[in-house]
This record gives C-alpha cells, structure tokens and sequence, in this order.
C-alpha cells in the first residue's frame, strides 16, 4: 500500500481544525481597526462576522462528527 490510511485522516482532521482557526483568527483579526484601515467599517465587520461564525460552524462540525458513533 502506497500510504498509510489512519495517517492520512489523522492529517485531514488536523487540517480541518487548523482551517477552523483561521477563519476564526482571520475573522477577530478584521475586527481589529488598524488592520486594513482603507476598507470601510461596514464591510470589515461583515466579513469579520461572516469568517468568525464559518470558523465555529466548522468547528461545531468537525466536534460533532468525532464524538458522533461509528455506525
């Protein structure tokens, strides 16, 4: 076998909560005012708002589907 197929899910789970943590990191990071001070206020927290409530739906996800049985 070419590769390992726990260590591939493993590396996919870990990357499914460190993309989780971006969308949350980048989200408060745009809620920051001398972080991109060209845009507009408006759209800066729509953003922010919309990546840090993506970030914890993902995460809600990943949480729910590991502690879900295996049927």
């Amino acid at each position: 076998m070419l590769f390992n197929k726990e260590l591939f899910s493993k590396f996919w789970g870990f990357f499914g909560y460190l993309m989780a943590a971006i969308y949350i990191g980048l989200g408060v990071m745009l809620f920051l005012p001398s972080v991109y001070p060209n845009i507009p206020g408006v759209l800066k927290f729509s953003f922010a708002l919309f990546f840090v409530a993506y970030g914890f739906f993902r995460l809600v996800k990943l949480i729910t589907k590991k502690t879900e049985p295996n049927d």
